[in-house]
């Protein structure tokens, strides 16, 4: 099972983008606040809206409650984002999903954009770290454990972009346009503008920490 949530963010060919990462049969779509009205306005599906719904309109609204499959509502102060309340649901109805997709989560509001960032950082989430991927027509963004990771080019996509979300020991690059060798990083960092070669794989490691890998393109 992939979930895919669409947030209220900017959310630019997010049909596309959902035709090239789905199929109906195994998926579940969760649509967060006025995301919800999106999925419905494309004709998707809406198998869960979650969200205090403080974009939409009062007929918005009514509409999005007729077409969910389920409808969660919550009051507009709460403890945690609408889009942290998505996540939770959705991962509680389907533990072991194999991918989270978020769309609409970047290009909007700068703290709501590095709160989705830095998500895999809170416990409760920890174990979803290589399951969340952010996406819109001009980034992927995923984010890795320590380990060795092999890294497949998006054709679409022209830049590799390596930043972390905690110190990292024995960070290396193989096989890109700018490798690197091990080294330690006590802060964070972040190498930009890197590039796959010729569309051969690249491979990364590291022995600690957590890693975003961007792939991007003008």
């Amino acid at each position: 099972m992939k979930i895919i949530i669409v947030a209220g963010g900017p959310a630019e060919n997010f049909e596309a983008l959902i035709a090239d990462n789905m199929k109906k049969s195994d998926t579940f779509f969760v649509g967060v606040d006025r995301g919800a009205y999106r999925l419905m306005s494309a004709s998707l599906p809406l198998d869960m809206a979650v969200g205090d719904f403080d974009s939409l309109t009062v007929e918005e609204l009514s509409e999005v409650k007729v077409y969910a499959k389920s409808f969660q509502q919550s009051p507009a102060e709460k403890a945690d984002t609408d889009l942290e309340l998505g996540v939770l649901l959705a991962t509680e109805r389907f533990p072991n999903a194999s991918e989270i997709l978020i769309l609409g989560g970047l290009g909007g509001r700068f703290d709501h954009e590095i709160q989705i960032l830095y998500l895999v950082l809170q416990t409760r989430f920890a174990h979803l770290v290589e399951k969340i991927i952010l996406l819109n027509p001009s980034n992927m963004i995923s984010f890795k454990r320590a380990g060795r990771h092999i890294l497949t080019k998006i054709p679409e996509m022209t830049y590799l972009a390596f930043a972390s979300l905690t110190p990292v020991t024995d960070f290396f690059i193989q096989n890109a346009r700018y490798d690197l060798a091990k080294t330690n990083f006590p802060q964070n960092f972040s190498f930009s503008s890197n590039e796959f070669l010729a569309d051969k794989p690249v491979t990364i490691g590291f022995t600690k920490g957590i890693v975003v890998v961007i792939q991007a393109k003008d």
